[in-house]
């Protein structure tokens, strides 16, 4: 039976951390359902309504929290906010975690990070696994600077490879430097190519203006919430971008003592394959697993849904 032949429970809430409203999407068709956090990429960019899409229909398998950072979406309010650091998402996070554990009545819950919810979330489950039964990371990240030296080459190796004289041009008027993400010039490029050689949010198909189709048609969200999503998206990016760019993940989380999953699109240049390999294997964790995603970018979840959903059900619930 399909997820959407059975009925799904569906909760949009909100919980007050210091004097912060921050909103949530809960999915599930059980309540029995073992519970999971998911944390969005970005950062600033909410991902509920994209991952509805892809028909996945991982509620079958877990209770999911699509937790909205501080900042994002239905979780962005200027005069309540105050300034976005890690260190408030990451005490968010577990306040949300403990919250989840109450309702739901688990001792511990399962911890899935995208993208820059990688950085997020290896960072709390290193901190807190007592909290976690395991933690997945889908585009896990590392070094990113050295990310976006991969991302920059790829860009220009493809442009040469395709005989796109005028791109290779256009990249090559970029000098990449550590400053890279403040560089405008880096973005355009980043704007312009990356989806369009395929190593972007994934590696064919991917629109711009699809996605944001998809969460402003999301009917969830109130018109207000709406128009918050792109003032978060900004906001969180400029908040955190050089605390990002200057950081090295296995670093900041150099043990998980849970078991941990890392999935990853070999054709992933958002977060490059080579810097989540980097991570996986400078990683001490209690047990640990790299499932490599061929024919797929940053988004292998979304892009074989199929597959990633099997390895939660003969992987991660096992």
């Amino acid at each position: 039976m399909s997820s959407k032949e059975k009925s799904i429970q569906f909760f949009k809430e909100f919980i007050d951390i210091d004097g912060h409203q921050n909103g949530m999407f809960i999915e599930t068709v059980s309540l029995e359902n073992p519970v999971l956090l998911f944390l969005h990429g970005g950062p600033g960019f909410p991902q509920y309504p994209v991952i509805k899409q892809s028909g996945m229909g991982w509620e079958e398998d877990f209770t999911v929290c699509y937790l909205e950072q501080r900042g994002t979406g239905m979780s962005y309010n200027a005069s309540t906010q105050g300034d976005i650091t890690l260190g408030q998402l990451i005490s968010d996070a577990l306040i949300v975690t403990e919250y989840l554990k109450t309702k739901f009545k688990k001792e511990k819950i399962y911890l899935c990070g995208h993208s820059w919810g990688t950085f997020l979330g290896s960072i709390v489950v290193h901190r807190y696994p007592e909290n976690y039964h395991a933690y997945i990371g889908i585009g896990q990240m590392g070094r990113h600077f050295e990310s976006n030296k991969d991302t920059y080459e790829f860009l220009l190796e493809t442009a040469i490879k395709k005989g796109d004289k005028k791109a290779e041009k256009d990249i090559r008027s970029v000098t990449f430097t550590e400053d890279f993400y403040k560089s405008k010039g880096y973005q355009r490029i980043l704007g312009r190519y990356l989806n369009r050689f395929g190593g972007g949010a994934k590696k064919v198909g991917y629109s711009n203006w699809q996605s944001l189709k998809d969460l402003f048609s999301c009917r969830h969200y109130s018109w207000k919430e709406r128009v918050n999503i792109p003032k978060g998206i900004f906001a969180s990016y400029d908040a955190l971008s050089e605390a990002i760019a200057k950081s090295d993940v296995s670093l900041l989380a150099p043990k998980i003592e849970v078991p941990v999953f890392i999935i990853h699109g070999v054709d992933d240049y958002s977060t490059s394959y080579r810097e989540a390999k980097r991570f996986y294997e400078k990683l001490d964790a209690s047990s640990k697993k790299l499932f490599s995603f061929n024919n797929c970018a940053h988004s292998p979840f979304i892009e074989d849904p199929n597959a990633f959903r099997n390895i939660l059900q003969t992987e991660v619930l096992r």
